[in-house]
């Protein structure tokens, strides 16, 4: 009983111990930062999906957002930003060979969340999980930021 006892209270003090930053609002962050994503629908062999991911936007406003698609992936449709009301952000994106770019008409201030919608993606049509390296360029700053790896996952049907 005292073993159990000892147990939990070193559990309480170690779960006390980490950091409260972890469970707060990610756009308490002060750098941009990769969201949720996921596929719609999951199904990996969907013709037409949409996979999409969120960015949080911190630090300097956002001018550009570059992703860069997964061997045997396209987008057949386009790519759409929203803010997080749904509204469309007005773009001009262009894609070459496996890398998109996404110009923003107005750069995307600081404490915006933004989601990006890849339509009409089509994949090999097996279960996989697709990362998409995302970076982005910053106002005033010429070079990209990597943001790190939108992860999605589609399943077999």
């Amino acid at each position: 009983m005292k073993k159990l006892i000892y147990t939990f209270a070193f559990t309480l003090v170690i779960a006390s111990s980490v950091p409260t930053a972890w469970a707060k609002n990610p756009n308490d962050a002060k750098f941009s930062h990769l969201g949720n994503s996921a596929a719609v629908p999951n199904n990996a062999r969907t013709l037409d999906a949409t996979h999409k991911f969120d960015v949080h936007v911190q630090g300097k406003a956002l001018s550009e957002l570059a992703i860069d698609l997964p061997e045997g992936v396209s987008i057949d449709k386009g790519i759409e930003v929203q803010n997080k009301l749904g509204q469309k952000i007005p773009t001009t994106v262009s894609i070459n060979n496996r890398k998109a770019t996404v110009a923003f008409s107005e750069p995307v201030a600081p404490g915006t969340s933004i989601s990006i919608r890849m339509k009409g993606v089509n994949t090999p049509g097996y279960d996989e999980n697709w990362h998409y390296s995302v970076s982005v360029k910053k106002v005033d700053m010429k070079e990209e930021i990597p943001l790190g790896l939108a992860r999605i996952q589609t399943y077999g049907g």
